[in-house]
């Protein structure tokens, strides 16, 4: 009766156990996705900006040498502010996904761990090791 008991106490850790394994996995994995997708986004910002700052640039040009109106380059500026405002907001996404990341690799850990000494948090998601504290 006990043994069967165990066994399914075990049986029930391990799949909490792998159970948070897989979680870890996929939250690592969405991160790296998120990054290189906003890698890839903010290569094309930056294409982007550098065409609206051009174009800007072309505008002035052209405005002082009485070819366009001020409204004109009024709009060339606001749609380089535009771009450069994305790309701005799309390189703090990308710091966001790299912290992200940093957490779902476990990164900020800094404690020492006991191994010899398991300690239960919680019955239902099985055991935890202790952390040791600093001295």
């Amino acid at each position: 009766q006990l043994a069967g008991v165990a066994r399914a106490q075990r049986d029930q850790y391990f799949i909490a156990y792998r159970s948070s394994v897989l979680t870890a996995l996929e939250d690592v994995e969405n991160a790296l996705v998120a990054l290189a997708q906003e890698r890839i986004r903010i290569g094309k910002l930056a294409a982007s900006a550098k065409s609206y700052g051009d174009a800007a640039r072309l505008e002035g040009t052209l405005y002082k040498a009485g070819e366009t109106s001020l409204l004109d380059v009024l709009d060339a500026q606001r749609s380089l502010y535009s771009a450069e405002d994305s790309l701005l907001q799309s390189r703090v996404l990308l710091a966001t996904n790299y912290i992200a990341l940093n957490k779902a690799l476990g990164g900020g850990w800094d404690g020492a761990v006991d191994t010899a000494k398991p300690e239960i948090v919680d019955v239902k998601t099985g055991p935890r090791l202790a952390k040791v504290a600093a001295r």
